[in-house]
């Protein structure tokens, strides 16, 4: 009994303090995340795979691009703050579809922007 009881208090003292432990700066994101979810605008619960993503501001130099993934997202991440453009092209010529989009980003956070793409 005297074993069982020596056993729970170790384990209790593991759950307690190993909180202490862990740093907080892990789970802190160091500079701004963007995820862009690509919709299809006639029906927007409607993800589409495989459009092609640029993310850019007019007159600056920092431009990312990427491509859907097969749930509609794309994942971007940026150092700084800032507001970026964002064009979306789905399909192949000539039936190209288009969407664009305006998104800004906060440092230490995942922004999370809809694009819907139109006839």
């Amino acid at each position: 009994m005297k074993k069982v009881r020596i056993f729970f208090l170790m384990a209790l003292a593991v759950v307690l303090v190993s909180p202490l432990f862990s740093s907080c700066s892990d789970d802190e994101l160091d500079g701004c995340g963007l995820t862009i979810v690509v919709k299809d605008a006639t029906q927007p619960d409607v993800r589409l795979e495989n459009a092609r993503i640029t993310v850019s501001k007019e007159s600056g130099s920092i431009r990312r691009e990427g491509v859907s993934d097969k749930n509609g997202e794309a994942y971007f991440f940026f150092d700084n703050e800032a507001i970026f453009d964002i064009d979306v092209a789905y399909g192949d010529e000539p039936f190209i579809r288009r969407g664009k989009s305006t998104v800004r980003l906060k440092h230490g956070e995942v922004v999370t922007k809809d694009v819907l793409v139109a006839e």
